[in-house]
């Protein structure tokens, strides 16, 4: 049984998908794009306004190069990070980003949607340990021990997840503590590959605990979703990595969220993203009843949501190999 305010919560993140399918039918051809950037609206807790995304949708179409990844259905994921992070000064945050772009291909970064995605992390990011420029530095240093470390699995879809490792100026660190967690859940049964490596990465961001304990967490949390439901596919590690934030996280709820979307008509094919959808929506809930905004844990959880919500965007234009070089 959903509470009153999980299933509010539910019900206007289908409403903006909703809203957003019907109009932009023709514009974005992918779904799971439409579910994340629904999602994102509610998990921010920002009103949705179309009209004034779609807006800005335009105006970012109409100052960018007519080569550039941007003007694409690639700016609708933009526009609405923009709007849920600066609403009506959306305009004007969006030709600094552009500038936070170009600042991150002069250092070497590739012209493509995911140096795109990394300029949106440090245009919002939260950091007070590092700035910008020092964090576009650490994540290119990050990026390429990456590749270092897991030649053939790391890609510029890594780059996101390698600028959020950077944050506090520990991106090496971190990075080393994540490669502890990618071979320690590996020796646990995970499959190695593309989403051990996101998990690996996103567990990472919790400074505090070591890798053997949030390993031990993900285990755990994997035996009782099989439990429950059913064994997680590895498209789901990194969800299970967020719920690792939590001491005991109730699975339950999240099962029964997952439930309702898949009863849904629009979303009854996309049972996977359900699952995704249904672990963002349940940790923005205990954040707002459970944590204090000021709290370390909050802005950690918060980022660690940015990072998951980042691989998965890579990970479906990755997959559906739409991205294109960028001419900007």
């Amino acid at each position: 049984m959903l509470s009153n305010d999980l299933k509010n919560k539910t019900t206007q993140y289908i409403s903006i998908y909703d809203e957003l399918k019907s109009k932009l039918r023709w514009k974005v051809a992918h779904n799971q794009i439409l579910m994340l950037i629904s999602s994102a609206y509610i998990v921010n807790k920002r009103d949705f306004d179309f009209q004034r995304f779609y807006n800005l949708s335009s105006y970012i179409k109409s100052n960018i190069g007519s080569f550039s990844t941007l003007s694409s259905h690639h700016r609708f994921t933009v526009a609405s990070i923009l709007d849920i992070h600066f609403q009506h000064e959306a305009k004007q945050a969006f030709l600094t980003f552009i500038d936070v772009y170009n600042q991150m291909v002069r250092l070497g970064y590739k012209r493509d949607i995911f140096t795109y995605i990394s300029a949106l992390i440090l245009l919002t990011g939260k950091t007070e340990t590092i700035n910008q420029r020092e964090q576009m530095n650490m994540g290119l240093s990050v990026y390429q021990q990456m590749k270092k470390n897991h030649y053939f699995l790391t890609s510029t879809q890594n780059v996101p997840l390698a600028v959020l490792l950077a944050q506090n100026g520990k991106g090496l660190q971190a990075l080393n503590k994540a490669e502890s967690c990618y071979q320690l859940l590996s020796a646990n049964g995970f499959k190695k590959g593309q989403y051990l490596q996101h998990v690996s990465h996103i567990l990472a961001l919790q400074s505090e605990k070591d890798p053997e304990i949030l390993v031990s967490q993900c285990k755990h949390i994997f035996q009782s979703i099989t439990e429950s439901h059913k064994k997680p596919k590895d498209f789901h590690y990194p969800d299970l990595s967020l719920l690792t934030f939590l001491e005991e996280p109730d699975i339950k709820t999240v099962l029964g969220i997952a439930h309702e979307l898949n009863q849904e008509k629009a979303f009854k094919w996309e049972k996977d993203m359900n699952f995704k959808i249904a672990v963002s929506l349940y940790l923005s809930e205990y954040m707002e009843k459970n944590l204090l905004m000021e709290s370390g844990l909050y802005t950690a959880i918060e980022t660690a949501i940015q990072a998951q919500q980042a691989a998965a965007t890579a990970v479906i234009i990755s997959s559906s190999a739409i991205h294109s070089h960028d001419g900007n």
